[in-house]
């Protein structure tokens, strides 16, 4: 790999929280935030690892197949890191979205060496 691992996961890292009464105003700045981070994820993580040589793309896995010891596995978000021009990722990067009611967490949860499972 051409980046240290300890580097990589810090520019992997995301973590959002917010809570707040559970309106349907609170319920639709949920959705708001929820659609911006599908269609930004890949792109503000992408803006973060370019200069690596490095690119990602999320990814149309089960995060249990990838991650089937973390709790809540269905609800995480499966990103592959990959050297430009790559076909096969370097590592997968797993981000855990939990939505309740009056609450929403995204938080990146594990990357995993994608040829050997290990956790970086």
């Amino acid at each position: 790999m051409s980046i240290d691992p300890g580097v990589l996961k810090r520019l992997l890292h995301l973590n959002i929280l917010i809570e707040g009464n559970s309106n349907w105003v609170f319920r639709e700045l949920v959705d708001y935030i929820l659609e911006i981070l599908e269609e930004r994820l890949t792109l503000m993580i992408n803006e973060a690892i370019e200069p690596y040589g490095l690119e990602a793309s999320l990814l149309n896995k089960n995060g249990c197949q990838v991650f089937p010891a973390e709790k809540q596995c269905e609800n995480i978000v499966v990103v592959g890191v990959y050297e430009k021009e790559a076909d096969e990722p370097l590592v997968y990067a797993g981000y855990l979205i939990s939505r309740g009611e009056n609450i929403l967490e995204v938080k990146l949860v594990k990357v995993v060496d994608a040829e050997t499972g290990n956790i970086l």
